[in-house]
């Protein structure tokens, strides 16, 4: 690498860059951790996807979303606590932001539901597992040594099941399976205990029951598509699902970049980050540029470009519902590693906040006095609270690379000015 003291300001401003996002980013996450924002949003979007309930229905209708999450979903609400979360029917959507907070949090709201488990727990509300269970008892799964009369007295109690499939069909059923066929006669002892005392519905009845959204259009044509076949289904409703979850993470996303401007702003102005003024300073001054080169080759040294980007990579790849997310920090965690962030840059030799005025000359932290350096100095303002706006594992990768490049040519000379 050649010898070049504008390589070393670009290490210095992808330090400063980095860490300050780290900030940004960990305030992001206290913040939403705080607010239960992606619980909120998913579920909102589960609702949307399931229907909601109908006005004219004398009860409203069937809560779709309620069900599942209070269902077959339920475990994508367990937070390791040893209490279960109450069930979703006893805690309707509420208006106001404040109050829809508190029943998130009661609710433990869930950021990210699978995308084949909310397939195979929609798919199993409208087509009981009894009913599949059923369609492998057929006759034609009889071993060939049943006699003709054992075979058509299976075969008469097996119509009366499909017809009907209750327990006491599934019994019949049960007694009518030849005893020199013991696979069969677990799986209709499994189906007797998979029945109850209502009459098992059909997924025609199913569909029916479901009110309408694209939910159930979704499911409607993946039936169709997979004629019947239970793999199928659940392999497109999937498909379905993450697509759909994958809109919604667009639109997180494009909604997370206004907070994480908001809270660049929150940071680069009293901070003072002027990208302009610090680059100014990083070349004229070389002790300064070398201490940042110097806390950046530690920074990379020690892993911190990794864990940067673990870090904050939740912000950066948002991580809503139809992509898995790494572990969320909490509120308080968030806010911690923010606090430790921002300490991190304040015990850097770097001229960073404000003073009235300054002996040194071209000094980034005094006030401008004239209207032209005001332009300047908000300019320089808006382009570190962009830069921010990147994420911290943009910037600790970009550092890293930077401090390898240099490393693999010669030493710069330290320059003073």
């Amino acid at each position: 690498m050649p010898d070049s003291s504008a390589f070393d300001v670009l290490i210095g401003l992808a330090l400063l860059f980095a860490v300050f996002s780290l900030a940004v980013s960990r305030i992001n996450e206290a913040v939403l951790a705080l607010f239960r924002y992606r619980g909120r949003q998913l579920e909102s979007e589960l609702r949307r996807l399931l229907g909601a309930r109908a006005a004219d229905h004398p009860e409203g209708g069937p809560d779709v979303a309620a069900e599942l999450l209070d269902g077959p979903l339920r475990t994508t609400r367990a937070t390791g606590r040893n209490t279960s979360p109450p069930p979703m029917a006893d805690h309707p959507p509420v208006a106001g932001a404040l109050a829809a907070v508190r029943r998130a949090r009661t609710l433990r709201l869930p950021s990210y539901v699978p995308s084949t488990a909310f397939a195979q727990a929609l798919l199993d509300r409208v087509d009981p597992p009894a009913r599949a269970m059923l369609a492998q008892l057929g006759p034609e799964t009889l071993p060939d040594q049943v006699t003709d009369e054992a075979r058509a007295a299976y075969r008469r109690a097996y119509d009366a099941a499909r017809r009907t499939l209750d327990q006491q069909t599934a019994q019949a059923l049960h007694a009518a399976m030849p005893v020199d066929h013991p696979a069969g006669r677990v799986m209709a002892a499994a189906l007797v205990a998979a029945t109850g005392s209502a009459a098992v519905g059909t997924i025609e009845d199913g569909l029916a029951a479901l009110p309408p959204s694209p939910a159930r259009d979704a499911l409607i044509a993946a039936t169709v598509q997979a004629a019947g076949d239970r793999e199928k289904i659940v392999t497109e409703l999937a498909r379905w699902y993450d697509d759909a979850m994958d809109r919604l993470s667009g639109w997180y996303r494009r909604r997370v970049a206004v907070f994480l401007l908001c809270y660049a702003v929150l940071l680069a102005v009293p901070f003072n980050l002027d990208a302009i003024g610090l680059a100014r300073t990083f070349w004229q001054d070389g002790t300064v540029r070398q201490a940042a080169v110097a806390a950046a080759q530690v920074e990379v040294a020690s892993g911190s470009t990794a864990s940067g980007s673990t870090a904050s990579g939740a912000t950066a790849s948002d991580g809503t519902a139809g992509e898995a997310a790494p572990d969320q920090p909490t509120a308080g965690e968030a806010a911690e590693q923010a606090v430790q962030a921002v300490r991190e840059v304040s015990g850097l030799a770097v001229p960073i906040g404000w003073v009235h005025s300054s002996e040194t000359r071209d000094d980034p932290r005094e006030v401008p006095h004239s209207v032209g350096g005001w332009l300047l100095k908000i300019v320089g303002l808006a382009i570190g609270c962009f830069a921010l706006t990147a994420g911290a594992p943009f910037w600790f990768d970009l550092l890293g690379r930077l401090v390898n490049m240099r490393a693999t040519g010669p030493k710069p000379r330290a320059t003073n000015g």
